[in-house]
This record gives structure tokens, sequence and C-alpha cells, in this order.
């Protein structure tokens, strides 16, 4: 039974990335002159795309505090697995922060690029400038980005300390930075969320899965007037001590 949800959500899920693919073809021919049109055009779209994804994935979704965001606000959350990306997607109209490796990977980098994501290599200390540059625009036009600051999916036992240097975009445009908490519920430690070692067998687990829900907990905003050092360590300390209310409540 398992096997043929598989496949039935692989078939479904091959229709909404031709859909979807070829709406951002589409939004970069007819606004190919207009920056400011097209970044609109991907902000609406991608957001659909992420809702459509979690209804094939059946990702069930609660959001608990204010999920009416400032637009140009730096959403920062922890990272468990590659449904953050969905699930985060379909809360929030915005642009993600992803590492460079997406880039690479076959199909998924034409959505990534199609839907104008930021790509981030933390190898190349000289492009980290450039990455702060494109976000503070996206910001100061009015456009949210949503990253995750670990800089690496966990087992979601605990929250990584942040990387400070993307912060300072936030500094640069004056917004604000709202914390979120992704957690998953459901009974596994680690969540099947998590994706390990093994990228392929984590798709394939979700797959099969009949239902996932999460909770996207959407924190007090932190006002940008601080230092990006302070921003990140007082947006860490707020995801990670909801994280271990949650946690304690569950008797984890």
């Amino acid at each position: 039974m398992s096997l043929c949800l598989a496949v039935i959500r692989i078939g479904a899920y091959i229709g909404v990335f031709v859909v979807f693919v070829v709406i951002g073809a589409c939004g970069h021919v007819l606004f190919f002159m207009s920056r400011t049109c097209l970044l609109t055009w991907i902000a609406f779209f991608a957001r659909w795309w992420a809702r459509v994804t979690c209804r094939v994935f059946n990702i069930q979704i609660q959001i608990e505090g204010d999920a009416s965001l400032k637009p140009g606000s730096l959403i920062v959350a922890n990272h468990v697995g590659s449904p953050d990306i969905f699930v985060l997607g379909s809360c929030f109209k915005g642009f993600f922060v992803s590492k460079a490796e997406i880039a690479d990977w076959p199909l998924f980098n034409w959505l990534a690029r199609l839907g104008q994501t930021i790509f981030a290599d933390r190898s190349k200390r000289h492009q980290v400038k450039a990455v702060i540059g494109e976000i503070e625009a996206r910001l100061n036009s009015g456009h949210s980005v949503i990253l995750f600051p670990e800089a690496q999916a966990t087992d979601g036992t605990d929250v990584v300390p942040f990387k400070s240097a993307v912060f300072e975009a936030a500094v640069l445009a004056n917004r604000p930075v709202v914390p979120v908490e992704i957690r998953y519920h459901d009974g596994h430690q680690p969540t099947i969320a998590y994706y390990g070692d093994s990228f392929i067998s984590h798709i394939m687990t979700l797959l099969k899965t009949p239902r996932l829900s999460v909770t996207v907990m959407v924190l007090p905003e932190v006002s940008a007037g601080a230092d990006r050092q302070t921003l990140a360590a007082i947006s860490y300390q707020a995801i990670r001590d909801k994280h271990q209310r949650d946690a304690g409540l569950n008797g984890q």
C-alpha cells in the first residue's frame, strides 16, 4: 500500500513540477525587462507551489502566533529536513536562501533557479558579501527572505547555534527578523523529516508516509537595531527556548 502511495505521489509531483516550471519560465519571459514584476510573480506562485506540494505529501500544518508579517521581513527558522521548505513556503510569501549544492541537483535546480533562490556557498568567503547584498536588496524591495541560519539540517532534538553573517542584511536594510520554530509530530526520534545521510532514502520514506503533521510557531519579531551577532543570538535563543519547552511538554 505504501509503495502504491509513493508511485501515485511521484506521478502527481511530476505534474506539479511541469506546471510550475512552465509558470516560472513564463514569468521570466513576460517580465524580463522588469525585475520588480518578476519577483512579485515568482513570490506569488512560489507560495502556491509550496502549498500544492504540501497537499501532495499530505503535510498538515498548524500555525501558532501571528503569521501576518511585515513585508521585507527576514524569516529565520530551525532546519530539520527537506519538508521545511514546503512548510515555510506555504506559510510565508518570500524567497529562500539555499546552500549552493542545490544549484547542481537535477530537476530541483530548475525550480530553485526559476524561483529566484539566493544561493550561498559558505566555503567561499568572498561570496558572503554578495549574498548579504542580494538579501538586503530583496528586503528593501518589500520581499521577505527565508533562511536556515543553522546552515545544516539537524535531527530535531536540539537547535544548533546560528551563523551570524546573513543577519547583516537585516541590519543594513533596517528590517525586522522573525524567528520561527518548526516541530514535526510523527513520533519518531529523529523525525522522518530529517534526511540524515541518505537523501534518496529520506525522500522515499516521505513518499510512503500517509500523513505528516507539523507545527509552525511564529515568535515575536526582533528589531534590526542591533548588530548582526546580537540579532543572531536573540533569534537563536528564542527558537531554542521554544523548542526545549515543546520537548519538555511532550516528554522528550
